[in-house]
């Protein structure tokens, strides 16, 4: 397979977006500020970071799972975001054709959504959809500004 077909099937707007709808309803009611969005799929694509954030659970906050690991594997993330830019927004315009979302300076998930990653049958999506749940949850317990510092 070439470099760009699996391209297409990793980045899919489908997926992204949903990867996004799942970080979203993960959040503190249904919202995250906008450039908060920008984090999920870097975070998410990162083999380590995905992990953690699979194994973590409602409880996990930002200062436990920002520890000395995720720390060393979010110095390059200004270039990350630069990379991912495309694909964020991409995803973003996805997920506003699928759902009712209002964008302002947060992203709001308008609708009552009663789908949940528990239910997912392919493990791996499985997997991708807890992480971003959870990514969703620890991102929106904190004030978006001490997340941005911290990185």
């Amino acid at each position: 397979m070439k470099i760009k077909e699996v391209e297409k099937i990793l980045f899919n707007p489908l997926f992204t977006s949903k990867l996004l709808m799942f970080a979203l309803c993960g959040a503190k009611d249904k919202k995250l500020k906008l450039e908060l969005i920008y984090y999920i799929l870097p975070l998410l694509y990162d083999e380590h970071i995905k992990n953690k954030l699979a194994k973590s659970n409602s409880r996990s906050s930002f200062k436990t799972f920002f520890d000395s690991d995720v720390r060393k594997k979010m110095i390059g993330i200004e270039e990350l975001l630069k990379n991912y830019n495309y694909k964020s927004k991409e995803a973003l315009i996805t997920l506003s054709n699928l759902y009712s979302i209002e964008l302002n300076s947060y992203v709001l998930l308008k609708e009552k959504i009663q789908i949940q990653y528990s239910q997912e049958p392919n493990s791996l999506l499985k997997e991708y959809y807890k992480a971003a749940f959870n990514l969703g949850n620890i991102l929106s317990k904190e004030d978006y500004t001490k997340i941005f510092y911290s990185f």
